[in-house]
């Protein structure tokens, strides 16, 4: 169907090398199981286990970064691109790309202006957190973290490379092989599905259900398929009326975890409605309707942050849907379907089909 919003397509390994990092230092965050991932990261030298853990805090998936890599995406282009620059170009290219709105150049202008000479004062942890939504939540470790990278952006970039190189070399270059047919089978679904249902339906069928009210505003989407992102999105602007979402790629049945035999579909869900406070926000969820954290705090009588996990927790195993506005508190509701889907994994993997 036609929508005012022109869509455009892209897909590429890499941006799976940078989402597989992120998820591999938040396992719990994500439904990885914490010990695969700590034998994933055991696998490279310490040296550059430690920088790639320190590269997580300064770094999200840079989409925008990536977007402008030249086909295929793949790892040898992340590679020969970074290559190209020189150290003390590669953290603020990975960070701002592009990027030409008013808050990221005003924050990449302050970062430029560290230097090794300065020490991380009061002042500065401030200016830092000036540029965050949730200064609140910054941590002393996170502030030393990019303090340190952009004072001496030279060393970190070196340093990056190096480490990324470990990584794709002692794992990903085999996951590549895996993940490139499901990003190409998860790109055609995609396509096929925005042909028979208007923009907002689309990304929430994709993203198993997040409706994104904030795609309104843009005139242009780049979609790319993700296998280890799956079933969350990752979503980013490449300027102000152009934005980028990375949607879920990994095939229904398929586990993160090679070899593994429990889907992890199912695995997420069992989790999830094995906890009774979970199950009394589903059972809310029915009887009240859309309803934010904060609501379902009062109901439940328990603090925001509590339900807040609990609803990330739903979210991961498909049981509830949110709707994520430009300004307004996040929304829950009941995803009846992915109880129905929950049901139908379970009797198919005890069935033996």
């Amino acid at each position: 169907m036609h929508t005012q919003t022109d869509i455009l397509w892209d897909k590429g390994s890499a941006y799976d090398l940078f989402t597989s990092l992120y998820i591999l230092h938040r396992p719990d965050e994500y439904g990885l199981r914490p010990s695969w991932a700590a034998g994933v990261r055991s696998r490279l030298p310490l040296p550059q286990r430690d920088t790639l853990e320190r590269a997580q805090r300064v770094l999200n998936v840079p989409l925008a970064w990536i977007y402008q890599l030249p086909e295929p995406k793949n790892t040898a282009e992340v590679m020969d691109a970074l290559t190209a620059l020189s150290p003390e170009e590669r953290l603020p290219a990975l960070v701002f790309a592009h990027k030409t709105d008013q808050r990221s150049r005003d924050y990449c202008a302050f970062l430029m202006s560290l230097d090794g000479k300065q020490r991380l004062s009061a002042k500065l942890e401030t200016q830092i957190k000036s540029f965050h939504t949730n200064a609140a939540n910054l941590t002393k470790e996170y502030l030393r973290t990019v303090f340190d990278a952009w004072s001496d952006r030279a060393q970190f970039g070196e340093a990056l490379l190096q480490a990324l190189n470990a990584y794709i070399s002692n794992f990903f270059e085999e996951e590549e092989a895996r993940i490139i047919p499901a990003q190409h089978l998860a790109l055609e679904n995609a396509q096929t599905l925005f042909q028979t249902k208007d923009l907002l339906a689309a990304l929430e069928e994709l993203s198993e259900g997040v409706r994104m009210d904030w795609v309104k505003g843009t005139t242009t989407l780049v979609l790319a398929p993700s296998f280890w992102g799956a079933p969350f999105i990752f979503f980013d602007k490449l300027d102000e009326q152009t934005g980028i979402i990375l949607f879920g790629a990994r095939p229904e049945g398929t586990a993160l975890v090679p070899g593994e035999l429990v889907p992890d579909e199912l695995l997420s869900a069992l989790k999830a409605m094995a906890d009774p406070t979970r199950l009394r926000i589903l059972f809310y969820l029915r009887e009240e309707g859309p309803s934010t954290p904060s609501q379902l705090a009062k109901i439940l009588r328990l603090r925001p942050p509590t339900v807040i996990h609990h609803l990330h927790n739903l979210r991961l195993a498909g049981l509830v849907s949110v709707t994520v506005s430009p300004k307004a508190e996040r929304r829950y509701s009941l995803r009846m379907g992915g109880i129905d889907t929950t049901i139908h994994h379970l009797r198919a993997f005890l069935g033996g089909e």
